[in-house]
C-alpha cells in the first residue's frame, strides 16, 4: 500500500462520475471535465469519511466509514463499510460498474445477514438520512451525459460545464465548477427535471490544499440542500493512495464480512495479487 495520508480530504462522491466520453462534446470540453474529476474525486485507493448531518443549524447525526475504490478499463468498483455509530457498523455498500455503464449497487445490513440490491426506484432515496442520495454513489459515465460549455465564471475563476443525463435519472442536468488553476472540481449544481433553481449544491472547500501523486487532497466539502436549512458535512480523516487494489476485493463475499478492517483486507488483496 501507499504512503497514509492523514489530511480529511473530501472524496465521498467518491466516483460520482465516471469517464468523460459522451458523444457530442468537444474534446477540450471533455479533457477539462475529466482531469478535474481524476485530480479531485477519483483517486484509487482505501480513505475513512465522516458525514456530519446538520438540521436547521444543529448537528443531528454523525456517519463513518471506510470505503475502498479502484477503476480499470472495465469500469469502476468501491465498496463500502460503515465504522460508527455502533449500530451501523457491519453495514456495507458495494458498487459496481458493468459493462453497460449501469451501476449494481449492493446493500448489506449486519443485522439482516444478508445482502440486498438497491433497486432503480431507490435511486433518490437519502443514503441513511445524510444528504447524499443513492445515486450520488453511483459510478456514472459521462458517455450517458449531454455535455455543453457554459459561459466561465468570473467570480471564481472556474470553467463551467452542463451535463444532462440520457438515462433514467432524478435529475434534469447537473452544472458543474472547475478550477481551472487547480484543475478541480469547485462546485456542482443538481437540478430537478426542468427546474431552473438547483435543488441540491456539493461545494469542495480547497483551504490547505495538498497535492500526491496527481491528485488534490482536500479537507472538506458540504452537500446542501438548496431552499432549506439542511446540509451534510464530509471530512476524510485518512487515505492511502493505491492503483493496486485487487478486483477481487469487490465482491458479495467480502461485503459480508463485517470484522474485517477494509485497510488490511485491502493490503492482503495487493499481496496475494502480488504473489508468484
Amino acid at each position: 500500500m501507499k504512503r497514509t495520508w492523514k489530511l480529511g480530504a473530501c472524496m465521498l462522491v467518491v466516483s460520482f462520475i465516471g469517464r468523460a466520453t459522451a458523444a457530442g462534446a468537444d474534446d477540450a470540453t471533455l479533457a477539462l471535465v475529466q482531469r478535474a474529476y481524476d485530480r479531485t474525486l477519483r483517486a484509487p485507493g482505501v480513505r475513512s469519511i465522516e458525514l456530519s448531518v446538520h438540521r436547521a443549524g444543529r448537528l443531528v447525526s454523525r456517519r463513518a466509514f471506510d470505503v475502498a475504490y479502484r477503476r480499470d478499463a472495465g469500469g469502476a468498483q468501491s465498496l463500502m463499510r460503515f465504522t460508527a455509530p455502533s449500530y451501523l457498523r457491519g453495514d456495507a455498500l458495494l458498487v459496481v460498474e458493468t459493462p453497460s455503464g449501469v451501476s449494481d449497487v449492493w446493500l448489506y445490513q449486519a443485522d439482516e445477514r444478508r445482502p440486498r440490491r438497491v433497486g432503480s426506484t431507490q435511486r433518490a432515496d437519502a443514503f441513511y438520512g445524510t444528504d447524499l442520495s443513492f445515486e450520488e454513489l453511483e459510478h456514472q459515465r459521462f458517455a450517458e451525459w449531454r455535455l455543453a460549455r457554459q459561459a466561465d465564471d468570473p467570480g471564481c475563476g472556474c470553467a463551467v460545464v452542463e451535463a444532462v443525463p440520457q438515462r433514467d435519472s432524478q435529475y434534469g442536468r447537473i452544472r458543474l465548477w472547475i478550477d481551472r488553476s487547480r484543475d478541480a472540481v469547485a462546485r456542482i449544481d443538481f437540478y430537478r427535471g426542468a427546474e431552473m433553481a438547483p435543488m441540491k449544491r456539493l461545494t469542495v472547500a480547497f483551504e490547505e490544499v495538498t497535492e500526491a501523486q496527481g491528485f488534490l487532497w482536500i479537507r472538506r466539502m458540504r452537500i446542501e440542500q438548496i431552499g432549506r436549512d439542511a446540509w451534510t458535512d464530509v471530512e476524510t480523516s485518512r487515505m492511502e493512495i493505491d492503483p493496486a487494489l485487487s478486483p477481487e476485493l469487490f465482491s458479495a463475499a467480502v461485503l459480508e464480512r463485517e470484522s474485517d478492517d477494509l485497510y488490511e483486507l485491502a493490503a492482503r488483496h495487493v499481496a496475494l495479487d502480488a504473489a508468484p
